[in-house]
């Protein structure tokens, strides 16, 4: 293997950079002068690196792209299943609470059903209380006020049927003191038999079946007396 007759003018101004060849690359310069001379091994090293190389710069766009897919698609799908999951959790907390809420609102109903009849039948026996009490208390004042009446009635006519005989109590007494003044006064010359009396009531009324005396008999005998 011949030694390159090429100057190579820039590699000892370029120290650091060339250093750096073997580290991020694989390769140094040397190498590169070795493939130039034909050394094979050389020569693959550079060939096989090459041909990686050309193929990350074939497939790594693709590569890229389909890692890239990949890991959006992963960050979308398992967002999108945490959203689902999350959404799932809060439908179903509200579908539950929906439910609990109709289910209340039903048993609600059916107590309120159950209170509305157990209201109205109370008010309607009340009702009934109230109606049996009210006709009662108007049939009882009705009686009352009729035998009051009644009774006032009575007394009047009784009143009525009395009178003579209070006017006779009057009469009797009057004619008394008459008689009493007129003895005092006339002594052995009185004359009762001049002083006259009122006879409203007769001796024997019992037995006046006509007349004014009828008509009080009969009345005192309808009034029970």
């Amino acid at each position: 293997m011949s030694q390159s007759k090429i100057k190579n003018h820039v590699t000892k101004k370029a120290r650091r950079i060339s250093g750096i060849l073997k580290g991020k690359y694989g390769f140094s310069l040397d190498t590169v002068d070795k493939a130039l001379q034909g050394d094979r091994t050389a020569l693959k090293t550079l060939g096989e690196a090459a041909r990686q190389g050309q193929q990350v710069l074939e497939l790594m766009p693709l590569l890229k792209d389909a890692c890239l897919t990949i890991q959006k698609g992963t960050e979308e799908y398992n967002k999108s299943i945490a959203d689902i999951l999350s959404q799932g959790a809060t439908s179903a907390i509200n579908i539950d609470k929906a439910r609990m809420k109709a289910i209340l609102a039903n048993q609600k109903y059916g107590h309120q059903r159950k209170e509305l009849a157990a209201e109205f039948a109370t008010a309607k026996t009340a009702e009934t209380t109230r109606h049996e009490y009210a006709i009662n208390y108007i049939q009882l004042k009705a009686y009352i006020e009729q035998y009051l009446q009644t009774t006032d009635n009575n007394a009047k006519l009784l009143e009525q049927t009395n009178r003579p005989e209070f006017k006779q109590l009057d009469e009797d007494n009057r004619y008394n003191s008459a008689v009493a003044k007129h003895l005092l006064q006339h002594g052995d010359n009185a004359r009762i038999d001049l002083i006259p009396k009122r006879d409203y009531v007769p001796q024997d009324n019992q037995n006046h079946d006509t007349g004014i005396w009828g008509a009080i008999n009969k009345f005192r005998a309808a009034l029970g007396f």
